[in-house]
C-alpha cells in the first residue's frame, strides 16, 4: 500500500499526516489510516490525539474535504516535530 503525506482538512482543522489506504473496506467505514496527524494551528503543530499513546487513528475518507501537498517549509516542521518519523 502507498502512503503519501498531505495536508488535509478535515471537518474544520487542517492536518499533515501520513495517509495510507485501507483496502476492501464496506461502504460507510473507515478506509483509511492516519499516521503521526498533527494538526495546523497559526504555523505550530499539535498532536492530533494527544490523550493516547497510539500514533495511528483511522478516518473515512469522505470526511477529508480536500488535501494537497505540504509546502517545504511545513515538511520540514513536521520532520522536525517527529523525528522519528522517515518520510518515504
Amino acid at each position: 500500500m502507498e502512503k503519501l503525506l498531505k495536508v488535509l482538512l478535515l471537518k474544520d482543522q487542517w492536518l499533515i499526516a501520513t495517509i495510507e489506504e485501507i483496502d476492501e473496506v464496506t461502504f460507510g467505514d473507515p478506509d483509511c489510516i492516519l499516521i503521526n496527524p498533527m494538526v495546523i494551528d497559526n504555523g505550530q503543530l499539535k498532536n492530533w490525539i494527544p490523550f493516547s499513546t497510539k500514533n495511528e487513528c483511522v478516518v473515512r475518507s469522505s470526511d477529508i474535504i480536500t488535501f494537497v501537498d505540504p509546502s517545504s517549509e511545513l515538511l520540514a516542521l513536521y520532520q522536525k516535530t517527529t523525528p522519528e518519523l522517515l518520510i518515504e
